[in-house]
């Protein structure tokens, strides 16, 4: 792969994969790039004139339009994430206390290897449950820009600059769902044009239907 493809490439790595108009960026960069390498410039010279790839992302996504989710969109993927949660959670919660059971309450030899073992096992069970909980959004969003909630209801989370979110914003977004102070976040929907929970606006942060 020559320089001209990694760079093109690492342009299309911060433009949103939902959007129609990844095709013709990629046409257009490559035109452009290739047609100022015929004309005798280097590679290198090229690409140093184009700026940093996420510069380059950016101001292209500022010229597309969004259409921002409201609130029955969202509480809507919310829903779908709290059953597949709670779900993915008593895959290992249930475990956890069957496990938990086991563990002989007066042990005596082999039977101290065997609660030893059965304790470790509870721990992991019980460690998974809750990184299953606190870890969801914050992977998903953050690796791949929604949860299987917002994949149902075909929205996607985005910087407010348009550029595809990390696990920092992904975290900071989700903080009033680790305080329980979602409903009063979840109010600033209603008196602004992006429709941005209150977290939304702390990680900067928006929530897009799919184009």
């Amino acid at each position: 792969m020559n320089e001209i493809e990694r760079y093109i490439r690492d342009v299309l790595r911060h433009i949103p994969p939902f959007l129609g108009e990844r095709g013709r960026i990629e046409a257009d960069l490559r035109a452009h790039m290739e047609e100022a390498a015929a004309g005798g410039d280097a590679p290198r010279a090229v690409i140093d004139r184009m700026g940093r790839p996420e510069d380059v992302a950016e101001e292209l996504m500022s010229r597309m339009t969004f259409r921002f989710a409201g609130f029955w969109p969202r509480l809507a993927a919310y829903a779908v994430d709290l059953l597949v949660i709670v779900a993915a959670g008593s895959l290992f919660a249930i475990p956890a206390v069957a496990l938990a059971n086991l563990v002989p309450q007066h042990p005596a030899g082999w039977e101290y290897v065997l609660g030893g073992t059965l304790i470790l096992a509870t721990v992991v069970c019980a460690l998974t449950t809750v990184g299953v909980v606190v870890f969801y959004f914050p992977i998903l969003e953050g690796r791949f820009g929604r949860t299987p909630g917002k994949r149902l209801v075909r929205l996607w989370v985005l910087k407010e600059n348009g550029l595809p979110i990390g696990c920092k914003e992904a975290f900071l977004r989700r903080l009033s769902y680790y305080f329980e102070i979602q409903p009063v976040d979840a109010l600033f929907i209603l008196f602004n044009d992006r429709r941005q929970r209150a977290f939304d606006i702390v990680a900067r942060t928006v929530v897009v239907h799919e184009r």
